[in-house]
């Protein structure tokens, strides 16, 4: 009999090419408890088999079929008008049929963990679909085995924190790090076969401060136990199961929390409170590990990895004279555009280079400077981005190796008056102009629980009604669906509506690809479509144009074999080195 089931909570069809990726946190959760004599199951319906049974291959061709024909057609004439109504009318039956599908797996769940008698589940939690599938699970459980203590997680927990337990679906949430919580957890189920007793002692746990990074219900309402403080060089180095069905592809924590930490728009601040750096020995221990197991494709975890922690990380490898390669999330470094700054920049990139370091996406949220320092509280300015991507230019040249680029931009945004909007998005235009970055992932604005945007609402001009944040537990927001098919939500910014403010973002994004520049294509993603074979501007065109089909479609076929390709470039990567060798498949 397992403790603990640690469940994935799965939406009903795929909504990007790197839904499948290793879960290195629930992989992470699983070893630590196992290292400390617990048995631990882990399901993982996030695979491409999985998501390939749920549709009916029939379905899939007729949407494939039309949606081809959408995508080559105008966008007016009676015939695309004809394509739309049967592609909505195929994608209803699709839908109808993956949730047929998904209530059947759900059942057998439910049965399983009644039948072998687990008395704890964990449920990583994630956004839209996936938390109600989540949330339906929970309530099934809890009339299948009422004695079960079922306990939320993962990045919805963490944001919206409270209101994860404002129904009985759940018993308790973790916010970030669970290893410890969890299994302070487990050891008070070994002391009562009651769940309510069990509740007790860990609420009682939970006040006393025994128990960290815990929501749990008091008098009526809710509270979140002290945070753990981080120690990123105690992370257990995760051991993953045989999952068929997965990208090879390992998310790496080499930072815990954030450097900077002061973004308005960020809940990091109140999800980790500090910040916490792994020693480079370590994280490159990892890295071996994962070699020898076949993966050779990383990517770092950190939220914002700073040039100096990746530069020691990089020596490391390099003086270990491992073959990897990874991308990460960085940021622009202050006085990039500095002659002097700017060489040690160049250098400091051309180690990371030297190393396996081939994508990075930057946060530049806006073009204007008095944008990010009054309403995004970026602490950096519009020349230390230009500065800095320049700079991995020309690392990039000088190693005479191809670096993929990718920059964050937040439209519209807040103005506080210092701007127009309009003024705004030709700003940020004139930043990408001048970049010249390979990728811009353009996103809408939204005041998350416990960022300064939701704690001044009223100065960032935001308006929510009193059901805001439990809408947003369940907000489906996916990229490729059409403006008049997203449900309203009670969000306005300097009065407009949640449509007009996604119309506006979508504008943009129109306007930089109709300059000729890509859009939504991230780090990761630029490793996976590299690693594919698809080569320069033309590669990653027909890489998201092929993502978009496959995923429209739910014909998995083309997907299926982006994995294939990506599995096979990750093990002969990780065969580069001289370890232990992996067995080739």
């Amino acid at each position: 009999m397992s403790d603990l089931i640690l469940w994935n909570s799965t939406a009903t069809r795929r909504r990007s090419p790197t839904d499948d990726f290793l879960d290195n946190g629930l992989a992470i959760l699983r070893t630590y408890l196992e290292l400390q004599g617990y048995k631990v199951e882990v399901v993982d319906w996030a695979n491409s088999r999985q998501w390939e049974a749920m549709t009916p291959v029939m379905l899939a061709r007729l949407n494939g079929f039309l949606a081809s024909r959408l995508i080559g057609t105008g966008k007016e004439g009676r015939k695309r008008k004809i394509l739309g109504a049967a592609f909505m009318v195929s994608q209803e039956l699709t839908s109808f049929m993956q949730r047929l599908a998904q209530r059947r797996m759900i059942s057998r769940l439910v049965r399983h963990i009644r039948d072998t008698g687990c008395k704890v589940v964990g449920i990583k939690t994630w956004y839209g679909e996936t938390f109600i599938t989540a949330r339906q699970f929970a309530r099934q459980l809890r009339e299948a085995s009422p004695e079960v203590l079922v306990v939320a997680g993962g990045p919805h927990a963490s944001t919206y924190r409270e209101a994860i337990l404002e129904d009985d679906s759940f018993d308790f949430a973790v916010v970030g790090e669970g290893e410890d919580t969890l299994l302070r957890i487990l050891q008070r189920a070994g002391e009562t076969d009651k769940r309510s007793e069990l509740i007790e002692l860990i609420t009682r746990d939970a006040e006393s401060g025994l128990l960290e990074n815990t929501i749990y219900r008091h008098n009526g309402g809710y509270k979140i136990s002290r945070r753990r403080k981080l120690q990123a060089d105690i992370k257990t180095i995760p051991s993953y199961e045989l999952q068929p069905g997965k990208t090879n592809i390992h998310v790496i924590v080499e930072s815990l929390g954030c450097p900077w930490g002061k973004c308005s728009f960020c809940t990091h601040s109140c999800t980790y409170g500090s910040y916490s750096i792994r020693k480079p020995s370590s994280v490159v221990d990892e890295f071996e590990k994962m070699l020898a197991d076949g993966i050779g494709i990383f990517r770092y975890a950190g939220s914002s990895t700073t040039l100096s922690h990746a530069r020691r990380i990089a020596l490391e490898l390099i003086d270990r004279d491992l073959k990897v390669v990874y991308s990460m999330f960085g940021r622009a470094e202050l006085g990039a555009s500095d002659p002097e700054k700017f060489k040690k920049v160049v250098e400091s990139y051309r180690v990371l280079i030297r190393s396996g370091f081939r994508a990075i996406f930057l946060g530049a949220e806006s073009g204007i400077d008095e944008i990010n320092e009054g309403v995004m509280n970026k602490g950096v300015s519009r020349a230390d981005i230009i500065g800095t991507v320049k700079a991995i230019r020309e690392a990039s040249r000088l190693e005479g190796v191809p670096i993929d680029i990718g920059i964050s931009l937040i439209y519209p945004a807040p103005t506080l008056g210092i701007v127009s909007l309009e003024k705004m998005m030709e700003e940020d235009i004139s930043l990408v102009e001048e970049s010249r970055p390979d990728s811009i992932l353009v996103s809408p604005p939204a005041p998350f629980p416990g960022s300064q945007w939701f704690e001044r609402l009223d100065e960032f001009g935001f308006e929510l009604d009193k059901n805001f944040v439990r809408d947003m537990l369940e907000y489906d927001y996916v990229l490729y669906k059409p403006l008049y098919m997203w449900p309203d939500i009670g969000l306005k910014m300097n009065g407009m509506g949640i449509k007009q403010i996604f119309e506006l973002c979508g504008s943009l994004r129109s306007e930089l690809e109709r300059r000729g520049f890509v859009t939504e294509v991230t780090d990761v993603q630029f490793l996976m479509l590299r690693a594919a074979g698809y080569k320069g501007v033309e590669g990653v065109i027909d890489f998201k144009d092929r993502t978009q089909h496959s995923i429209l479609s739910c014909d998995c076929r083309w997907i299926n074999r982006l994995q294939e390709r990506v599995n096979q470039a990750s093990l002969e990567q990780a065969n580069k080195n001289k370890l232990a060798q992996p067995v080739a498949g």
